[in-house]
């Protein structure tokens, strides 16, 4: 019986063990951050909130898989990664919360209003907005959702008492024409040689600082559009990630959450009590004008944290998810720098706990690389359209009176300059390469490929997000082909990026492709995302090609992930 009893045991541990991933590569399994690479919301003609349902919209799904409650930060970015728009969204140990993007646009922001805690703490982000005090409830439990005090606490007015996830029935309606004016001019894109065309640049954008800090004059053009990251923090916030608070003062969360790893050799696993890395979610795109209705959807794009990707002397040359807000603006990495360069470890206020403190955001980098199946077929009404979110820093324009040359973190400048050629992603280092293929293993080669002849101008994705059709594209598919698939490559091969950074040069090229597959009658309404062709640490970055991963201690590790 002891035996037994003692197997009953083992089974029961494995089954309840973490699932474990290598970071810094493609794979499907909880995340610290979740990338919404693109939503779309129809405009319908609406003026002002409500807009009225019918046409395209975009749900939204986030699953807490961990026991304990957690913070997700959800921020809003338009097309030129500009942010607009955060919100708190409390996650009970478990939950899920779906939420559609509509309503988030007519300002519904309480996406799981039923998580409040008492009536002393009526809201899980600690503020009580009626008495003006801030009072969080710290633990682990599945309704505790704070990791640690706030670190402005002791600040009347500030961000500890202002950041609060229980939201009026119209969130923003003081300020709805500057989220609007940020978001909407989101036409499909057609041309792969060219920003312009009806509804593709949006020159009225208070976000990218032109049409007013309040919006412009209320006239919105076709649908709104962007991209969204739903980070786990340790404390509820209104500070967006392109900001240095939200890493000086460890608002996202990275390390901390658990204890080194413990091993047991008689079972030989290996386990960690807790992480970040608890969220999973699901998008659907939803298109009530299309004939018989029409609705695809993929999984959210799920971004590791591991304590191997922190900023610092000893390794400053990691490519992370959000580290050109991280890196780049200091200009020099974190060491002997604690406090005072943006993103280290310590905390900006000095009043973070020591076992949270972390240099940088710690999240996996995205593939440049991407392989998918396409239909272009008029006469049977075979179409394909690709979602692309793609990330970088750029070259200034001058447009801010900054020397031309200079790194920017968005395209705003860019937008702001007119979005010429030769600047923003109109440079040779940011030219798409494509390999597109037929059904029987013909080839074009586009910009810069030795076989099948040049492409007629040199092709870019020049937008942060968006949507591409390739119905007879005669730039990507020349030959016209009906269908086949593409190997596209989202930068010049072998670029360097040397003009990214004045101290270090630095690649922070990204991207993710998805993929809409559409028939008449909507027989045939699907989505997915395209297929990885990079096959190496996705956090190498290529401006440094000799570094020795093994003997910096940097490898692709196998990392645990945590549903206890």
């Amino acid at each position: 019986m002891k035996k037994l009893s003692v197997l009953i045991a083992l089974a029961l541990l494995v089954v309840a063990a973490p699932s474990y991933a290598f970071f810094c590569t493609y794979d499907n399994v909880p995340g610290a951050t979740l990338l919404v690479p693109y939503w779309r919301v129809s405009l319908n003609g609406a003026t002002s909130a409500p807009i009225p349902s019918g046409g395209v919209d975009t749900l939204v799904s986030v699953v807490n898989v961990s026991t304990p409650g957690v913070i997700a930060h959800v921020t809003v970015w338009n097309k030129y990664s500009a942010a607009v728009l955060d919100f708190n969204l409390p996650l009970t140990g478990k939950d899920v919360a779906s939420f559609s993007m509509r309503d988030v646009m007519n300002g519904k922001l309480n996406i799981n209003a039923n998580q409040f805690i008492s009536s002393t703490h009526p809201d899980p982000c600690g503020v009580n907005v009626s008495a003006g005090t801030y009072k969080p409830s710290i633990g682990w439990g599945a309704t505790n959702y704070i990791r640690f005090s706030h670190p402005l606490a002791g600040s009347s007015g500030s961000d500890a008492y202002t950041s609060v996830s229980v939201y009026q029935a119209d969130a923003f309606a003081a300020f709805r024409n500057r989220v609007w004016d940020s978001l909407d001019e989101s036409g499909d894109v057609t041309s792969f040689v060219s920003s312009g065309g009806a509804n593709i640049l949006d020159s009225d954008n208070p976000a990218c600082g032109v049409g007013g800090s309040n919006g412009g004059p209320g006239v919105f053009a076709t649908d709104f559009t962007g991209y969204l990251t739903i980070d786990v923090v340790n404390y509820c916030t209104n500070w967006f990630p392109n900001q240095d608070v939200f890493y000086n003062n460890d608002a996202i969360a990275t390390t901390g959450w658990s204890l080194p790893f413990e091993c047991d050799p008689t079972v030989d696993l290996c386990t960690q009590s807790y992480t970040p890395n608890v969220l999973m979610g699901d998008i659907f795109y939803v298109d009530t004008a299309s004939q018989g209705g029409n609705i695809s959807g993929d999984q959210a794009v799920a971004i590791e944290f591991s304590p191997e990707l922190n900023f610092d002397d000893s390794f400053p040359f990691l490519k992370t998810f959000f580290g050109k807000f991280v890196y780049l603006k200091a200009g020099v990495s974190c060491a002997n720098e604690i406090n005072t360069v943006h993103g280290c470890a310590n905390g900006g206020s000095g009043n973070v706990p020591p076992d949270f403190a972390f240099s940088g955001d710690g999240r996996e980098a995205l593939g440049e690389r991407y392989g998918f199946r396409y239909l272009s077929d008029q006469p049977n009404g075979l179409q394909s359209w690709i979602l692309v979110w793609r990330s970088d820093s750029y070259n200034d324009t001058g447009a801010n009176g900054l020397p031309t040359g200079t790194a920017t973190y968005d395209l705003c400048d860019w937008l702001l300059g007119g979005g010429p050629p030769d600047s923003g992603l109109y440079d040779d280092q940011h030219q798409l390469i494509a390999f597109t293929y037929d059904n029987d293993e013909d080839v074009f080669t586009g910009t810069g490929g030795p076989s099948g002849g040049e492409a007629p101008n040199n092709l870019y994705v020049f937008l942060e997000t968006q949507r591409i059709n390739l119905l007879n594209n005669g730039q990507i598919n020349p030959a016209g082909y009906k269908g086949g698939w593409i190997d596209a490559q989202f930068h010049e091969s072998g670029a360097t990026y040397p003009y990214n950074n004045t101290i270090q040069p630095q690649n922070w090229n990204q991207a993710w492709v998805g993929v809409q597959h559409t028939a008449p009658g909507a027989f045939l309404s699907v989505g997915h995302s395209a297929t990885l062709l990079n096959n190496y640490f996705l956090c190498h970055n290529e401006g440094f090609d000799g570094i020795d991963f093994a003997a910096s201690g940097r490898t692709s590790a196998r990392r645990a992930h945590t549903a206890p």
